[in-house]
This record gives structure tokens, C-alpha cells and sequence, in this order.
């Protein structure tokens, strides 16, 4: 079973794991309303008083502060009853997906603030010799699928309007327009910077992972003309591949990661039915 120390840190990570599934809402397909609900509920009550998190926010306050501030405004934008992103209607959660860079926006920095005071913690727990290679092991597992599913949702939308780029400079006979200027500044280099955030914070140390990582890099500096293609290929065969490379990767860490997440997740049910958890779980 987890000492006190590791049940806390799943809280934490439990959170982190919400608040980064809502970059889910960015795939086409339909969201179902208990998932969506359960989420909010989560991430609402996360921050509460006596949850791991408000604890952590009450004993750092300048910190805590600006964090909780910031997740309050997250969840009124995105979980809120007037969030244009997403709509809870009879049939499910209607996505606005003109507004995906609004989401990632909110997402991508926040769980990155969150995974910080997280290592704090797995930091801690070695520290005093309380570390369960359990938890340890499952927030590794994490970390590659947070990096690799990240990048695989934002290379979609930024396929999506290079393509739409090149289109339009190709109808403007290669000349910058007004249109293409905005796609520029308001999607493509907001979608690189992202995936280059994400890259620069990554706390895997394999090579598999971070040569993956690199390579989508790579396939964003040769858009932004920094980089020749390889064997001269179609941008269309150079985005199909690393599409392709990061479904695979997700693919093969997805049954670890779950089977590791389960796993915690059901004894920290048993804990808490035997009221020995802490409360948020």
C-alpha cells in the first residue's frame, strides 16, 4: 500500500492527469458528458481547501496564489457555464474547434506549473526515504505520454494551417498577405512555440522519446524554411511520417502507463473506503 507521502503525491498527479486530458477536447469526435463532469468535479474540488493541492497553495502562498489564479481562470474559460469552448448540450460536449489554441493555451503552461510542484514532491519523498518505485515509476511513464501525446494533438492543427498557409501564398503567387501574415503569427508560431515549451520542460531521459521530440523539432524548422527536407519529400509525406512515429510511440506506452495508473488508482479507492486516504481521493 502507498505510505501518506505517495498517496499525496497520486493526488497531485491525479489532478495533473485532469487537467491535462482536456487537451482531449482538440480530437473530432464525440465527448461524452459523465467524462466531462467528472473532470470539472475533479479539477474543481482539487483546489479546495484540504485537497493536496490547496494544502500545497495554503503553505506557499506567493506561489500558490498565482497558480490557483490562474487554474480558477482556466476552469470559468474552459469548464465554465459560459465557456464558448465547450458546451454541455443533451447529446454531449460540443467543441468549438475554431478555439483550439485558446485550450492549449490554458493547458500547456498550467500542467506544467502543476508537474513542477509534483517532482517538488517525488523529490521530497526521496529526500526522506519514503519513495515508492510504484509512483515513481508510474509518473515516468506519464511524462512520455505527456510529451508524445502533446506533440501529436498539436501537429494536427499545425499540419492543418501550414497547409492553409501554403495555400493561400500559393494564390498570392508566393507574396505575404494579410491572411497569411495572421495565420502566421495567430496559429503556426503559436503551435511551434508550444510543442518548443513542452520540449524544453521534458523530464524523460530516453533517448527514444527525446530523439522523437527532436525530430518534430526538426519537421517545424523545415515550415519555417531553417531546415532542408530530407531527401527533398513533400511536406505531405514529411508530416505524414512523424504522425505516424508519434501514434506508434503512443501506442506502445499507453498499455504500461494505464496498467501502472489502474493499478495506483484501485488502492487508492480501497484506502480511502477504509477512510485511511487522504480526503481528495
Amino acid at each position: 500500500m502507498l505510505n501518506q507521502t505517495n498517496q499525496y503525491i497520486f493526488n497531485i498527479y491525479h489532478y495533473l492527469l485532469n487537467l491535462r486530458d482536456t487537451l482531449e477536447y482538440t480530437l473530432d469526435r464525440e465527448h461524452s458528458k459523465a467524462i466531462y463532469e467528472q473532470r470539472k468535479t475533479v479539477l474543481t474540488k482539487g483546489i479546495e481547501a484540504g485537497s493536496a493541492l490547496g494544502n500545497f497553495f495554503e503553505n506557499n502562498k506567493e506561489q500558490g496564489d498565482k497558480i490557483k489564479e490562474k487554474l480558477n481562470e482556466f476552469l470559468k474559460d474552459i469548464y465554465g457555464d459560459d465557456s464558448t469552448i465547450l458546451k454541455v448540450t443533451e447529446e454531449g460536449i460540443r467543441v468549438d474547434h475554431t478555439q483550439h489554441i485558446a485550450l492549449y493555451d490554458q493547458v500547456i503552461g498550467l500542467q506544467e506549473s502543476i508537474r513542477d510542484i509534483l517532482y517538488g514532491y517525488l523529490q521530497y519523498a526521496k529526500q526522506q526515504n519514503q519513495s515508492e518505485n510504484e509512483m515513481t515509476e508510474l509518473v515516468s511513464l506519464d511524462e512520455i505520454m505527456t510529451r508524445t501525446v502533446l506533440a501529436m494533438l498539436v501537429m494536427r492543427d499545425f499540419e492543418k494551417s501550414f497547409a492553409e498557409f501554403q495555400k493561400v501564398m500559393g494564390e498570392s503567387k508566393g507574396q505575404p498577405t494579410p491572411q497569411s501574415n495572421f495565420i502566421v503569427q495567430n496559429e503556426i508560431v503559436k503551435m511551434a512555440g508550444f510543442i518548443r515549451f513542452s520540449r524544453a520542460h521534458a523530464h524523460c531521459t530516453d533517448n527514444e522519446t527525446l530523439d522523437l521530440l527532436d525530430e518534430v523539432n526538426a519537421t517545424i524548422e523545415m515550415t519555417e524554411g531553417r531546415r532542408d527536407r530530407r531527401d527533398n519529400k513533400s511536406f505531405k509525406d514529411i508530416f505524414d511520417n512523424i504522425n505516424k512515429r508519434l501514434n506508434d510511440h503512443v501506442a506502445k506506452y499507453e498499455p504500461q502507463w494505464k496498467a501502472a495508473y489502474d493499478k495506483l488508482f484501485q488502492e487508492m479507492v480501497e484506502l480511502s473506503k477504509n477512510n485511511q486516504a487522504p480526503e481528495q481521493a
